[in-house]
Protein backbone atom coordinates (compact mmCIF):
# COMPACT_ATOMS: atom_id res chain seq x y z
CA UNK A 1 0.00 0.00 0.00
CA UNK A 2 1.23 3.51 0.45
CA UNK A 3 0.38 6.53 2.22
CA UNK A 4 -2.17 7.37 0.27
CA UNK A 5 -3.81 3.99 1.36
CA UNK A 6 -6.43 3.90 3.82
CA UNK A 7 -6.64 0.31 5.24
CA UNK A 8 -8.14 -0.97 6.11
CA UNK A 9 -8.77 1.24 3.16
CA UNK A 10 -6.61 2.79 0.08
CA UNK A 11 -5.05 5.38 -1.11
CA UNK A 12 -5.51 8.33 -3.25
CA UNK A 13 -5.64 9.49 -6.68
CA UNK A 14 -3.21 12.24 -6.94
CA UNK A 15 -3.79 15.23 -9.13
CA UNK A 16 -2.91 18.79 -8.61
CA UNK A 17 -6.02 21.75 -8.84
CA UNK A 18 -8.95 20.15 -9.56
CA UNK A 19 -10.47 16.97 -7.06
CA UNK A 20 -11.42 13.56 -9.26
CA UNK A 21 -14.57 12.70 -7.71
CA UNK A 22 -16.46 9.34 -7.07
CA UNK A 23 -14.12 6.45 -8.57
CA UNK A 24 -13.34 3.24 -7.83
CA UNK A 25 -11.50 1.29 -5.07
CA UNK A 26 -8.88 3.70 -3.54
CA UNK A 27 -8.39 8.26 -3.09
CA UNK A 28 -8.45 10.39 -5.89
CA UNK A 29 -6.43 13.25 -5.53
CA UNK A 30 -5.39 15.92 -7.79
CA UNK A 31 -2.29 16.33 -10.38
CA UNK A 32 -1.33 19.85 -12.32
CA UNK A 33 -4.31 20.86 -14.45
CA UNK A 34 -6.51 18.83 -16.18
CA UNK A 35 -4.91 15.25 -17.37
CA UNK A 36 -3.67 14.60 -20.65
CA UNK A 37 -5.36 13.74 -23.42
CA UNK A 38 -2.37 10.96 -24.59
CA UNK A 39 -0.20 10.51 -21.54
CA UNK A 40 2.87 9.41 -23.38
CA UNK A 41 3.09 6.06 -21.09
CA UNK A 42 5.74 4.65 -23.27
CA UNK A 43 8.20 7.20 -21.55
CA UNK A 44 6.78 5.93 -18.16
CA UNK A 45 7.65 2.34 -18.89
CA UNK A 46 11.10 3.41 -20.06
CA UNK A 47 11.66 4.72 -16.57
CA UNK A 48 10.35 1.67 -14.10
CA UNK A 49 11.48 -1.89 -13.75
CA UNK A 50 8.05 -3.10 -13.31
CA UNK A 51 5.37 -3.67 -15.93
CA UNK A 52 2.87 -0.24 -17.03
CA UNK A 53 0.09 -2.19 -18.12
CA UNK A 54 -1.89 0.16 -20.22
CA UNK A 55 -5.85 -0.18 -20.98
CA UNK A 56 -6.79 -3.19 -23.26
CA UNK A 57 -2.93 -4.48 -23.23
CA UNK A 58 -2.68 -8.18 -21.77
CA UNK A 59 -2.97 -8.41 -18.50
CA UNK A 60 -4.72 -5.50 -18.00
CA UNK A 61 -8.29 -7.05 -16.61
CA UNK A 62 -6.24 -8.92 -13.71
CA UNK A 63 -4.56 -5.98 -12.54
CA UNK A 64 -7.11 -3.31 -12.96
CA UNK A 65 -9.63 -4.31 -10.36
CA UNK A 66 -9.36 -3.53 -6.13
CA UNK A 67 -11.16 -5.24 -3.57
CA UNK A 68 -14.22 -4.33 -3.54
CA UNK A 69 -16.14 -5.42 -6.87
CA UNK A 70 -18.60 -2.62 -6.70
CA UNK A 71 -16.01 -0.71 -8.13
CA UNK A 72 -15.05 -2.98 -11.19
CA UNK A 73 -17.07 -0.08 -13.73
CA UNK A 74 -14.02 2.16 -12.85
CA UNK A 75 -11.32 0.98 -15.97
CA UNK A 76 -8.11 3.42 -15.47
CA UNK A 77 -6.38 4.22 -17.93
CA UNK A 78 -3.16 2.65 -16.97
CA UNK A 79 -1.92 0.70 -13.90
CA UNK A 80 1.90 0.64 -12.97
CA UNK A 81 2.75 -2.36 -11.31
CA UNK A 82 5.97 -0.98 -8.78
CA UNK A 83 8.89 -2.92 -8.05
CA UNK A 84 10.62 -0.49 -5.96
CA UNK A 85 11.09 2.76 -4.50
CA UNK A 86 12.57 3.81 -7.72
CA UNK A 87 9.69 3.18 -9.79
CA UNK A 88 7.23 4.79 -7.57
CA UNK A 89 9.47 7.88 -7.76
CA UNK A 90 9.33 7.45 -11.53
CA UNK A 91 5.18 7.48 -11.51
CA UNK A 92 5.15 10.41 -9.29
CA UNK A 93 7.21 13.03 -11.11
CA UNK A 94 5.86 11.27 -14.82
CA UNK A 95 2.23 12.09 -13.46
CA UNK A 96 3.23 15.89 -11.85
CA UNK A 97 4.98 16.52 -15.02
CA UNK A 98 2.25 15.33 -17.62
CA UNK A 99 -0.93 16.86 -15.87
CA UNK A 100 -2.53 12.71 -14.89
CA UNK A 101 -4.07 12.42 -11.97
CA UNK A 102 -2.89 9.32 -10.03
CA UNK A 103 -3.89 6.61 -7.81
CA UNK A 104 -1.48 5.03 -5.38
CA UNK A 105 -3.05 1.33 -4.58
CA UNK A 106 -2.14 -1.74 -2.48
CA UNK A 107 -4.96 -3.75 -0.53
CA UNK A 108 -7.61 -1.73 -2.39
CA UNK A 109 -10.07 -1.85 0.12
CA UNK A 110 -11.34 1.94 0.12
CA UNK A 111 -15.11 1.76 1.09
CA UNK A 112 -15.59 5.13 -1.17
CA UNK A 113 -13.66 3.38 -3.99
CA UNK A 114 -11.27 5.66 -3.64
CA UNK A 115 -8.16 3.29 -4.95
CA UNK A 116 -8.79 3.19 -8.38
CA UNK A 117 -9.52 6.08 -11.22
CA UNK A 118 -9.93 6.39 -14.37
CA UNK A 119 -5.92 7.84 -14.74
CA UNK A 120 -2.67 6.17 -13.25
CA UNK A 121 -3.20 3.67 -10.57
CA UNK A 122 0.01 3.11 -9.17
CA UNK A 123 -0.17 -0.31 -7.86
CA UNK A 124 2.48 -1.15 -4.83
CA UNK A 125 1.67 -4.86 -4.16
CA UNK A 126 4.60 -6.38 -5.62
CA UNK A 127 6.76 -4.10 -3.24
CA UNK A 128 5.51 -6.60 -0.05
CA UNK A 129 8.93 -8.01 0.96
CA UNK A 130 8.49 -8.99 4.91
CA UNK A 131 11.96 -9.05 7.14
CA UNK A 132 12.08 -9.91 10.39
CA UNK A 133 15.05 -9.08 12.46
CA UNK A 134 16.58 -8.18 16.19
CA UNK A 135 12.86 -7.80 17.26
CA UNK A 136 11.60 -5.39 14.56
CA UNK A 137 9.60 -6.41 11.16
CA UNK A 138 10.51 -4.19 7.84
CA UNK A 139 7.60 -4.61 5.36
CA UNK A 140 7.34 -3.85 1.93
CA UNK A 141 4.15 -1.14 1.15
CA UNK A 142 2.53 -3.50 -0.54
CA UNK A 143 2.26 -6.33 2.01
CA UNK A 144 -1.16 -8.25 2.56
CA UNK A 145 -1.81 -8.29 6.77
CA UNK A 146 -1.96 -11.76 6.23
CA UNK A 147 1.53 -12.13 4.57
CA UNK A 148 2.53 -9.74 7.46
CA UNK A 149 1.24 -12.11 9.98
CA UNK A 150 2.80 -14.81 8.44
CA UNK A 151 6.24 -13.35 8.17
CA UNK A 152 6.32 -12.25 11.67
CA UNK A 153 4.38 -15.27 13.72
CA UNK A 154 7.74 -17.45 11.80
CA UNK A 155 9.93 -15.83 14.08
CA UNK A 156 7.79 -16.45 17.09
CA UNK A 157 7.18 -12.80 17.12
CA UNK A 158 3.78 -10.93 16.30
CA UNK A 159 2.14 -7.45 15.27
CA UNK A 160 -1.29 -5.87 16.67
CA UNK A 161 -3.34 -5.44 13.27
CA UNK A 162 -6.74 -5.82 11.85
CA UNK A 163 -8.99 -8.40 11.38
CA UNK A 164 -9.27 -8.54 7.28
CA UNK A 165 -5.97 -10.58 5.76
CA UNK A 166 -6.14 -8.97 2.83
CA UNK A 167 -5.96 -5.50 3.57
CA UNK A 168 -2.85 -3.68 3.13
CA UNK A 169 -0.58 -2.66 6.17
CA UNK A 170 0.28 0.61 4.94
CA UNK A 171 -3.89 1.59 4.60
CA UNK A 172 -3.94 0.00 7.99
CA UNK A 173 -1.07 1.83 9.81
CA UNK A 174 -2.07 5.24 8.42
CA UNK A 175 -5.35 5.31 9.87
CA UNK A 176 -4.23 3.45 13.03
CA UNK A 177 -4.89 -0.35 12.93
CA UNK A 178 -7.65 -1.92 15.26
CA UNK A 179 -7.73 -5.47 16.05
CA UNK A 180 -7.90 -8.26 18.99
CA UNK A 181 -4.47 -6.87 20.10
CA UNK A 182 -5.69 -3.27 20.16
CA UNK A 183 -6.54 -3.15 24.10
CA UNK A 184 -3.17 -5.20 25.05
CA UNK A 185 -0.85 -3.57 22.95
CA UNK A 186 -2.35 -0.39 21.41
CA UNK A 187 -2.99 0.47 17.67
CA UNK A 188 -1.15 -0.69 14.98
CA UNK A 189 0.20 2.80 14.17
CA UNK A 190 1.71 2.94 17.80
CA UNK A 191 4.15 -0.03 16.74
CA UNK A 192 5.85 2.17 13.81
CA UNK A 193 9.06 3.21 14.19
CA UNK A 194 10.39 4.30 10.80
CA UNK A 195 8.36 4.84 6.55
CA UNK A 196 10.57 5.15 3.54
CA UNK A 197 8.10 7.88 1.91
CA UNK A 198 8.45 8.98 -1.54
CA UNK A 199 7.11 13.01 -1.76
CA UNK A 200 5.39 14.75 -3.88
CA UNK A 201 8.73 15.75 -6.09
CA UNK A 202 9.77 12.80 -6.35
CA UNK A 203 12.64 12.40 -3.70
CA UNK A 204 12.71 9.33 -0.82
CA UNK A 205 13.45 9.84 2.04
CA UNK A 206 13.00 8.29 5.55
CA UNK A 207 11.40 9.27 7.90
CA UNK A 208 11.28 8.64 12.16
CA UNK A 209 10.98 10.41 15.36
CA UNK A 210 14.26 11.91 14.68
CA UNK A 211 14.18 12.31 10.44
CA UNK A 212 11.12 14.48 9.75
CA UNK A 213 9.46 13.69 13.36
CA UNK A 214 6.50 15.81 12.13
CA UNK A 215 5.66 13.65 9.27
CA UNK A 216 6.58 10.86 11.27
CA UNK A 217 3.52 11.90 14.06
CA UNK A 218 1.23 12.34 11.26
CA UNK A 219 1.55 8.86 9.92
CA UNK A 220 0.89 6.80 12.79
CA UNK A 221 -2.84 8.10 12.77
CA UNK A 222 -2.95 10.51 10.25
CA UNK A 223 -4.82 8.72 7.43
CA UNK A 224 -3.13 8.50 4.17
CA UNK A 225 -3.36 10.47 1.05
CA UNK A 226 -2.59 13.95 2.18
CA UNK A 227 1.03 13.44 2.51
CA UNK A 228 3.05 11.42 -0.36
CA UNK A 229 3.51 7.78 -0.69
CA UNK A 230 5.13 5.17 1.99
CA UNK A 231 6.73 2.29 0.34
CA UNK A 232 8.07 0.46 3.46
CA UNK A 233 7.72 0.36 7.06
CA UNK A 234 9.33 -0.40 9.97
CA UNK A 235 7.39 -2.00 13.17
CA UNK A 236 8.54 -3.32 16.39
CA UNK A 237 7.12 -6.61 17.27
CA UNK A 238 7.01 -8.34 20.36
CA UNK A 239 6.74 -12.08 21.11
CA UNK A 240 4.19 -13.83 20.02
CA UNK A 241 1.46 -14.73 22.78
CA UNK A 242 -0.94 -17.55 23.09
CA UNK A 243 -4.96 -17.14 22.83
CA UNK A 244 -8.37 -17.99 24.22
CA UNK A 245 -10.72 -16.70 22.28
CA UNK A 246 -14.26 -16.94 23.43
CA UNK A 247 -17.97 -16.42 22.29
CA UNK A 248 -21.22 -16.01 24.21
CA UNK A 249 -23.84 -15.52 21.86
CA UNK A 250 -27.11 -14.19 23.76
CA UNK A 251 -30.45 -14.59 22.45
CA UNK A 252 -31.86 -10.75 20.54
CA UNK A 253 -34.45 -10.25 23.42
CA UNK A 254 -31.79 -9.67 25.76
CA UNK A 255 -29.79 -7.02 23.49
CA UNK A 256 -30.70 -4.05 25.46
CA UNK A 257 -29.09 -5.60 28.55
CA UNK A 258 -25.58 -7.03 26.92
CA UNK A 259 -25.00 -3.20 25.29
CA UNK A 260 -25.59 -1.87 28.51
CA UNK A 261 -23.79 -4.54 30.67
CA UNK A 262 -21.03 -4.19 27.71
CA UNK A 263 -20.36 -0.74 27.84
CA UNK A 264 -20.44 -0.37 31.54
CA UNK A 265 -17.71 -3.30 31.87
CA UNK A 266 -15.28 -2.03 29.55
CA UNK A 267 -13.86 1.08 31.64
CA UNK A 268 -11.97 -1.29 34.53
CA UNK A 269 -11.85 -4.36 31.74
CA UNK A 270 -8.08 -6.06 32.03
CA UNK A 271 -6.16 -4.49 29.15
CA UNK A 272 -5.49 -8.31 28.62
CA UNK A 273 -8.98 -8.61 27.29
CA UNK A 274 -9.87 -7.70 23.75
CA UNK A 275 -13.69 -7.57 22.93
CA UNK A 276 -16.43 -6.65 20.78
CA UNK A 277 -20.19 -6.96 20.31
CA UNK A 278 -21.18 -8.25 16.72
CA UNK A 279 -24.63 -8.00 16.11
CA UNK A 280 -25.54 -9.39 12.37
CA UNK A 281 -29.04 -9.26 10.35
CA UNK A 282 -29.72 -12.04 7.82
CA UNK A 283 -32.19 -10.68 5.22
CA UNK A 284 -33.00 -14.23 3.75
CA UNK A 285 -33.92 -15.93 6.87
CA UNK A 286 -35.34 -13.46 9.21
CA UNK A 287 -32.90 -13.83 11.81
CA UNK A 288 -30.72 -11.43 13.81
CA UNK A 289 -28.22 -11.96 16.34
CA UNK A 290 -25.94 -11.20 19.20
CA UNK A 291 -22.76 -12.48 20.68
CA UNK A 292 -19.43 -11.05 22.59
CA UNK A 293 -16.46 -12.43 21.77
CA UNK A 294 -12.87 -11.67 22.04
CA UNK A 295 -9.70 -12.78 22.99
CA UNK A 296 -7.41 -12.73 26.25
CA UNK A 297 -3.64 -13.04 26.44
CA UNK A 298 -3.26 -13.11 30.27
CA UNK A 299 -3.12 -17.03 31.85
CA UNK A 300 -5.47 -19.16 31.02
CA UNK A 301 -6.98 -20.03 34.32
CA UNK A 302 -8.02 -15.94 35.11
CA UNK A 303 -10.05 -15.84 31.28
CA UNK A 304 -12.85 -17.59 33.64
CA UNK A 305 -13.72 -15.10 36.42
CA UNK A 306 -13.21 -12.26 33.94
CA UNK A 307 -16.03 -13.64 31.74
CA UNK A 308 -18.00 -13.86 35.17
CA UNK A 309 -17.50 -10.36 36.01
CA UNK A 310 -18.69 -9.49 32.44
CA UNK A 311 -21.96 -11.90 32.28
CA UNK A 312 -22.75 -10.65 36.05
CA UNK A 313 -22.71 -6.98 34.26
CA UNK A 314 -24.72 -7.73 31.78
CA UNK A 315 -27.33 -9.27 34.40
CA UNK A 316 -28.30 -12.49 31.60
CA UNK A 317 -26.61 -15.69 31.46
CA UNK A 318 -25.57 -16.37 27.54
CA UNK A 319 -26.65 -19.08 25.72
CA UNK A 320 -23.52 -20.72 25.98
CA UNK A 321 -20.12 -20.46 26.49
CA UNK A 322 -17.10 -21.51 24.24
CA UNK A 323 -13.34 -20.79 24.93
CA UNK A 324 -10.69 -22.41 22.20
CA UNK A 325 -6.70 -21.82 23.18
CA UNK A 326 -5.11 -20.65 19.75
CA UNK A 327 -1.55 -19.25 18.47
CA UNK A 328 -0.87 -15.77 16.98
CA UNK A 329 -1.18 -17.14 13.16
CA UNK A 330 -4.12 -19.59 13.77
CA UNK A 331 -5.83 -16.74 15.61
CA UNK A 332 -5.38 -13.98 13.51
CA UNK A 333 -6.45 -16.58 10.28
CA UNK A 334 -9.65 -17.32 12.47
CA UNK A 335 -10.39 -13.31 13.44
CA UNK A 336 -10.17 -12.90 9.40
CA UNK A 337 -12.42 -16.42 9.00
CA UNK A 338 -10.27 -18.23 7.22
CA UNK A 339 -9.08 -22.10 7.17
CA UNK A 340 -5.59 -21.61 5.90
CA UNK A 341 -2.94 -19.53 5.14
CA UNK A 342 -3.65 -20.20 1.50
CA UNK A 343 -7.12 -19.70 1.79
CA UNK A 344 -6.84 -15.98 3.60
CA UNK A 345 -5.09 -14.83 -0.03
CA UNK A 346 -7.07 -12.84 -2.81
CA UNK A 347 -6.78 -14.58 -6.10
CA UNK A 348 -4.70 -16.09 -8.06
CA UNK A 349 -2.42 -16.50 -4.77
CA UNK A 350 -5.37 -18.01 -2.52
CA UNK A 351 -8.94 -18.34 -3.04
CA UNK A 352 -10.65 -15.34 -0.24
CA UNK A 353 -13.72 -13.71 -2.63
CA UNK A 354 -13.73 -10.24 -3.35
CA UNK A 355 -16.57 -9.17 -1.98
CA UNK A 356 -19.06 -5.88 -2.57
CA UNK A 357 -19.82 -3.89 1.08
CA UNK A 358 -20.57 -0.69 2.16
CA UNK A 359 -19.61 0.52 5.77
CA UNK A 360 -19.25 3.57 8.07
CA UNK A 361 -18.65 4.19 11.93
CA UNK A 362 -18.64 5.87 14.67
CA UNK A 363 -16.44 6.54 17.68
CA UNK A 364 -18.35 6.84 20.95
CA UNK A 365 -16.47 8.56 24.23
CA UNK A 366 -19.64 7.56 26.87
CA UNK A 367 -21.97 5.00 27.45
CA UNK A 368 -24.62 5.19 25.53
CA UNK A 369 -27.97 6.17 27.44
CA UNK A 370 -31.06 3.67 27.33
CA UNK A 371 -32.89 5.78 24.46
CA UNK A 372 -29.11 5.22 22.83
CA UNK A 373 -29.44 1.58 22.87
CA UNK A 374 -32.98 1.24 22.47
CA UNK A 375 -31.98 3.03 18.87
CA UNK A 376 -28.75 0.88 17.92
CA UNK A 377 -31.24 -2.35 18.52
CA UNK A 378 -33.42 -0.94 16.31
CA UNK A 379 -31.20 -0.16 13.64
CA UNK A 380 -30.32 -3.42 13.79
CA UNK A 381 -33.13 -4.88 13.12
CA UNK A 382 -33.96 -2.80 10.53
CA UNK A 383 -31.34 -4.40 8.74
CA UNK A 384 -33.72 -7.58 7.92
CA UNK A 385 -35.50 -5.04 5.45
CA UNK A 386 -32.38 -3.96 3.13
CA UNK A 387 -33.21 -5.69 -0.15
CA UNK A 388 -30.98 -8.18 -1.30
CA UNK A 389 -28.31 -7.71 1.33
CA UNK A 390 -26.15 -11.00 2.39
CA UNK A 391 -26.24 -9.30 5.40
CA UNK A 392 -26.04 -6.36 7.67
CA UNK A 393 -24.76 -5.65 11.50
CA UNK A 394 -23.10 -3.60 13.50
CA UNK A 395 -19.53 -4.65 15.67
CA UNK A 396 -19.61 -2.78 18.58
CA UNK A 397 -15.40 -2.70 19.36
CA UNK A 398 -14.36 -2.09 23.24
CA UNK A 399 -11.09 0.47 23.35
CA UNK A 400 -9.56 1.84 25.85
CA UNK A 401 -6.49 0.14 27.78
CA UNK A 402 -3.50 0.42 25.52
CA UNK A 403 -4.87 2.82 23.27
CA UNK A 404 -4.53 5.72 25.90
CA UNK A 405 -1.08 4.70 26.69
CA UNK A 406 0.02 6.90 23.68
CA UNK A 407 -0.56 10.80 23.52
CA UNK A 408 -1.91 12.25 21.06
CA UNK A 409 1.63 14.72 21.22
CA UNK A 410 2.95 11.30 19.53
CA UNK A 411 0.43 10.28 17.09
CA UNK A 412 -1.98 11.86 14.75
CA UNK A 413 -4.66 9.57 15.86
CA UNK A 414 -7.39 11.73 17.19
CA UNK A 415 -10.03 9.10 19.04
CA UNK A 416 -7.39 7.84 22.22
CA UNK A 417 -9.86 8.31 24.74
CA UNK A 418 -12.88 6.73 22.90
CA UNK A 419 -14.84 4.02 24.73
CA UNK A 420 -15.58 2.12 21.64
CA UNK A 421 -16.26 1.76 18.01
CA UNK A 422 -19.32 1.16 15.95
CA UNK A 423 -18.75 -0.30 12.97
CA UNK A 424 -21.63 -0.30 10.82
CA UNK A 425 -21.49 -2.70 7.39
CA UNK A 426 -23.85 -4.12 4.47
CA UNK A 427 -22.79 -6.78 2.15
CA UNK A 428 -24.60 -8.47 -0.83
CA UNK A 429 -23.79 -11.36 -3.02
CA UNK A 430 -20.38 -11.90 -4.92
CA UNK A 431 -22.42 -13.26 -8.15
CA UNK A 432 -24.50 -10.05 -8.72
CA UNK A 433 -21.79 -7.16 -7.41
CA UNK A 434 -22.89 -4.26 -9.65
CA UNK A 435 -26.62 -3.95 -7.67
CA UNK A 436 -27.13 -0.57 -7.09
CA UNK A 437 -25.30 0.12 -3.89
CA UNK A 438 -27.59 2.95 -3.02
CA UNK A 439 -29.90 0.51 -0.81
CA UNK A 440 -26.79 -0.70 1.03
CA UNK A 441 -24.67 2.95 1.74
CA UNK A 442 -28.38 4.05 2.61
CA UNK A 443 -28.91 1.54 5.26
CA UNK A 444 -24.71 2.21 6.82
CA UNK A 445 -25.25 5.78 6.64
CA UNK A 446 -28.81 5.87 8.19
CA UNK A 447 -27.38 3.74 10.89
CA UNK A 448 -24.50 6.36 11.70
CA UNK A 449 -27.18 9.39 11.41
CA UNK A 450 -29.25 7.27 13.58
CA UNK A 451 -26.89 6.87 16.52
CA UNK A 452 -25.71 10.38 16.28
CA UNK A 453 -27.73 12.27 18.74
CA UNK A 454 -26.53 10.17 20.92
CA UNK A 455 -22.73 9.61 20.56
CA UNK A 456 -21.32 12.31 18.31
CA UNK A 457 -20.00 12.30 14.59
CA UNK A 458 -16.46 11.28 15.37
CA UNK A 459 -15.78 8.26 12.96
CA UNK A 460 -12.38 6.16 11.97
CA UNK A 461 -10.62 7.51 9.13
CA UNK A 462 -9.60 3.63 8.17
CA UNK A 463 -13.60 3.45 7.26
CA UNK A 464 -13.98 6.78 4.70
CA UNK A 465 -17.39 7.61 4.47
CA UNK A 466 -18.45 10.63 1.51
CA UNK A 467 -21.17 11.42 3.46
CA UNK A 468 -19.15 13.22 6.61
CA UNK A 469 -18.68 16.71 5.85
CA UNK A 470 -16.25 17.96 8.67
CA UNK A 471 -14.31 14.86 8.31
CA UNK A 472 -11.15 16.67 9.75
CA UNK A 473 -12.91 16.71 13.24
CA UNK A 474 -14.44 13.62 12.89
CA UNK A 475 -11.40 11.52 11.93
CA UNK A 476 -8.37 13.49 13.82
CA UNK A 477 -10.32 15.74 17.05
CA UNK A 478 -7.88 17.73 17.99
CA UNK A 479 -5.00 16.74 15.88
CA UNK A 480 -6.15 18.22 13.02
CA UNK A 481 -4.94 21.45 13.14
CA UNK A 482 -1.41 19.88 13.86
CA UNK A 483 -1.95 17.72 10.56
CA UNK A 484 -3.17 20.64 8.77
CA UNK A 485 0.43 22.29 9.64
CA UNK A 486 2.41 18.97 8.83
CA UNK A 487 0.99 19.24 5.49
CA UNK A 488 2.04 22.68 4.42
CA UNK A 489 5.10 21.90 5.66
CA UNK A 490 5.85 18.34 3.53
CA UNK A 491 3.34 19.03 0.98
CA UNK A 492 3.18 22.86 -0.06
CA UNK A 493 2.01 22.73 -3.48
CA UNK A 494 -0.80 20.17 -2.54
CA UNK A 495 -0.12 18.12 -4.89
CA UNK A 496 -1.32 15.06 -2.65
CA UNK A 497 -5.09 15.79 -2.29
CA UNK A 498 -8.59 13.78 -2.58
CA UNK A 499 -12.29 14.57 -1.25
CA UNK A 500 -11.37 14.29 2.55
CA UNK A 501 -7.22 14.78 2.73
CA UNK A 502 -5.79 16.78 5.38
CA UNK A 503 -5.58 20.65 4.15
CA UNK A 504 -3.33 23.35 4.45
Amino acid sequence: MSLLEVAGVGPADVSRRTVLRGVGGGVALLALGAAAASPPWSQLQQRMTGRLYVKGSSGYAAVSRGYNPRFDSILPSAVARCVSDADVSACVRFASSNGVAFTVRSGGHALTGWSTSTGLVIDTTLISRVQVAAGSATVGAGARLIDVYQGVSSAGLALPGGTCGSVGISGLTMGGGIGVLTRPWGLTCDQLTAATVVFADGSVKQVSASRWPGLFWALRGGGGGSFGVVTSLTFSLRPAPTFQVFSLPYPMTAAPKVVAGFQSFLPTADPRLGCQLTFRATPSTGRTTVAVTGTWIGPASALGPQLDALVARIGVKPTSRSITSRGYMATMLDEAQCTSYSTCRLSPAGSIPRVPSAGASTMVYSPLSSGGIAKLVEQVQAGLKVPKATWTGCSVVGLGGAVRATSTTDSAFGHRNALMMLHYLARWSTSTPSLDPTPFDGYVRGFRAAMAPFCGTGAYVNYLDRAIPDYGNAYWPGTYPRLQATKAKVDPTNLFRFPQSVTA
